[in-house]
């Protein structure tokens, strides 16, 4: 069977950012894409939507479709202080989070993520390597976010890299996790502002606008937080143009 990435991402804006918007097409109720990257290796990409059962049914479809390794790339909540938007976390662990408690815990390709954070680094992007907690839900709040960091030092926060690391255990396949901080460990995000989001992480425009209308001083709020997934998104696309520059994918696969 020919080497393939199986790369799961949440959000439209990721899948934009980083493949671009043509091409995709739907199959079992995700978007897909199905390339050739610079250095030849088969990327499959499956837009997942956002959430741990959606990443994990996504990843699943990616192993039985023949993928030979998994990638999950996406923004992130920042949870270590020293982390601007923008900066960059590899996993070398990841960690399952709920109901107060760590419920799993993974290790993803040591000789994977040393390729890809010296090739980060190589490129002069602010890059740091560590742990990423995948929580049952939105961290929203700094005051919540400081305890993920203090009792198990995580790096970076989201919702599908442990649902990834999961589907790549259970299949036995190496695991690579590539996360963007865009809100900061002392940045709360106000939750009404993410309840104008769809699935996909679209904004549901009707829904924001009735939003602001209500709270104008969300103005403020929606416009820092545009900046900082701006901030990400561009750290994100530097960073997989900078790997597929140094013909990283081809390394990734191979077994």
């Amino acid at each position: 069977m020919e080497p393939a990435l199986g790369l799961v991402v949440a959000l439209a804006a990721e899948g934009r950012a980083l493949l671009g918007t043509r091409g995709w097409l739907r199959a079992d109720g995700r978007r897909v894409r199905d390339i050739r990257l610079p250095d030849g290796t088969r990327l499959l990409c499956a837009r997942s939507g956002v959430g741990a059962d959606r990443a994990l049914s996504a990843a699943r479809w990616l192993a039985d479709a023949g993928v030979t390794a998994l990638a999950v790339v996406g923004i992130s909540g920042g949870l270590d202080p020293s982390l601007r938007s923008g900066d960059l976390v590899v996993a070398e662990t990841v960690l399952e989070y709920g109901g107060g408690a760590a419920h799993g815990e993974w290790r993803t390709d040591a000789v994977r993520a040393d390729l890809l954070c010296a090739t980060l680094a190589a490129e002069a992007l602010r890059v740091r390597r560590g742990a990423v907690i995948a929580a049952s839900r939105a961290v929203l709040t700094a005051e919540g976010k400081g305890p993920l960091h203090g009792r198990w030092g995580a790096l970076a926060v989201d919702l599908e890299s442990a649902a990834v690391a999961r589907a790549a255990s259970e299949r036995k396949l190496p695991l690579v996790v590539l996360r963007a901080v865009c809100d900061t460990a002392d940045q709360s995000v106000p939750p009404d502002l993410l309840d104008a989001l769809d699935g996909d992480g679209s904004v549901r425009p009707s829904i924001l606008l009735g939003t602001l209308a209500r709270r104008p001083r969300l103005v403020l709020d929606l416009l820092r937080m545009a900046r900082a997934f701006s901030t990400a998104l561009a750290s994100l696309r530097h960073a997989w143009s900078a790997q597929n520059r140094a013909g990283l994918p081809a390394r990734i696969v191979t077994r």
